[in-house]
């Protein structure tokens, strides 16, 4: 019975939508986000909206801070051009759980202290990019 349902065209539809449902990720997994030798990974620490600190990973060296508000406080470490929360007194501890990043695109957060770590890529400006009207 499911043979008389089921026409040859159907598989090739089903066939064609199963294979265009992984463009996206292809399309995402493409983009340059990465830190590729050119680029320099930056980290911007942000609290409240505003923005602590922006640390170049590329070229910081090994370091631990603490940013402090009122009795909550995270301890950030840098290490090996990578950065993370490695301590704070939040309750849930994602911020601490979620580990070492160090590439473009990636965020560090814990949300009780309103503490978002973003790492951003700039590429260096070249003349290749630059268009001048005639």
């Amino acid at each position: 019975m499911l043979k008389k349902m089921i026409k040859p065209f159907d598989i090739v539809i089903i066939g064609f939508l199963f294979l265009f449902s992984f463009l996206p990720m292809y399309i995402f997994s493409t983009q340059v986000y990465s830190s590729d030798g050119k680029s320099s990974v930056y980290a911007v620490i942000q609290q409240d909206a505003k923005m602590l600190r922006k640390i170049n990973l590329s070229t910081a060296e090994d370091q631990t801070f603490t940013i402090k508000k009122g009795a909550k406080y995270n301890i950030i470490q840098i290490q090996n051009k990578q950065i993370r929360i490695k301590e704070d007194n939040s309750p849930d501890q994602i911020g601490v759980r979620m580990g070492w990043k160090n590439e473009a695109g990636e965020q560090i957060v814990c949300l009780p202290h309103r503490l978002l770590i973003t790492l951003e890529s700039e590429k260096p400006h070249s003349n290749d990019d630059l268009i001048i009207p005639n």
